[in-house]
């Protein structure tokens, strides 16, 4: 799956969550979120926050390592994903929002098993 289906895959978990009556997953992304801004983009908590959007090495790579070629769109992609999420629970975390299909590149979608996700999205 790209990084675009994963961004949509993740607010469709936190609404079922919410609809399920639990409506803890859009908290635990927001703290994820809050982590990843504040420690900055060369961070750990970046890396694991972002990891929630990435079934490969190569999709993480293009969320987490600054490249001199980076267009300034993905800049601002990278920027939507993790401050979206920072927005409460009950405004589903859109983390997709003003994001395009673009974010996904030339990535493989295929996953690779090189990424730890740090929560359970499970199937939606």
């Amino acid at each position: 799956m790209g990084i675009y289906k994963n961004l949509q895959k993740v607010h469709a978990a936190v609404v079922v969550d919410q609809v399920k009556g639990a409506g803890t997953l859009g908290e635990q992304i927001g703290v994820l979120a809050v982590n990843a801004i504040i420690s900055g983009m060369d961070s750990d908590d970046w890396k694991k926050y972002m990891s929630l959007f990435a079934d490969n090495a190569e999709q993480l790579n293009r969320l987490t390592v600054k490249a001199g070629s980076d267009d300034s769109w993905l800049r601002q992609a990278r920027a939507y994903i993790v401050s979206n999420a920072v927005c409460a629970a009950g405004t589903t975390t859109f983390t997709g929002n003003r994001v395009t299909t673009d974010v996904d590149g030339d990535a493989s979608d295929a996953p690779d098993g090189t990424v730890v996700k740090p929560l359970n999205i499970g199937e939606v």
